[in-house]
């Protein structure tokens, strides 16, 4: 009887770590996956259509319709996407089911492309373990200097280049308890794609 005590008391201190750890690798294992899909059609594009800095008109808003022609000229030839819709939350953005069954938001704002990955599919559920964004041919917010003009990159709109901005900065820092969170993406990059020891699980 005390084994199995022993047994039952360290069962229950080491199985939730093995789930947590389970789950944390799910979490990088997917967004590797999705960082290299949309960066392999992003550079099989590139080849055909020159450089995507030019694809995008700066400071102009897109309509859906803007955004759907631009992902049937510059996307959707080089992935293999199953639909897409209208995303409820925003009229203006477009939500993508691929053949694997990745989800993601897209959109061209005043800025540049805006790509959001939902690993569970609820576009609601803005939380760390989620959801994860990026961009692509994006002005810096800081300088209006256009960033990842050629590749799909973590979302660093207004970063200023340190890891305390990542984490406290501003609205889009990655902290406990954010509702934006934009920075989670490019702290797990910069980790080698695995989630920090520090991250807001």
């Amino acid at each position: 009887m005390i084994t199995l005590g022993i047994i039952g008391v360290v069962a229950a201190m080491t199985i939730p770590t093995m789930i947590t750890n389970y789950q944390k690798h799910v979490v990088e294992t997917k967004l590797t996956k999705f960082n290299s899909t949309l960066n392999q059609a992003l550079r099989m594009s590139s080849a055909e259509n020159g450089d995507p800095d030019a694809w995008v008109t700066q400071n102009k808003n897109y309509t859906y319709n803007e955004n759907v022609e631009f992902l049937h000229t510059y996307f959707f030839p080089y992935i293999k996407y199953l639909h897409y819709v209208p995303c409820s939350n925003d009229t203006s953005n477009v939500c993508i089911t691929l053949l694997d069954g990745i989800f993601f938001r897209f959109r061209i704002d005043g800025n540049g492309g805006d790509i959001t990955y939902f690993l569970d599919g609820d576009v609601t559920r803005r939380h760390p373990r989620n959801s994860f964004q990026f961009q692509f041919t994006k002005k810096s917010g800081i300088n209006s200097t256009v960033n990842s003009t050629s590749f799909v990159e973590p979302y660093i709109y207004s970063w200023n280049g340190t890891m305390e901005h990542l984490k406290n900065g501003n609205t889009w820092a990655c902290k406990r308890g954010c509702t934006n969170c934009g920075y989670c993406t490019k702290l797990i990059q910069l980790n080698g794609w695995k989630i920090p020891k520090d991250y807001p699980w």
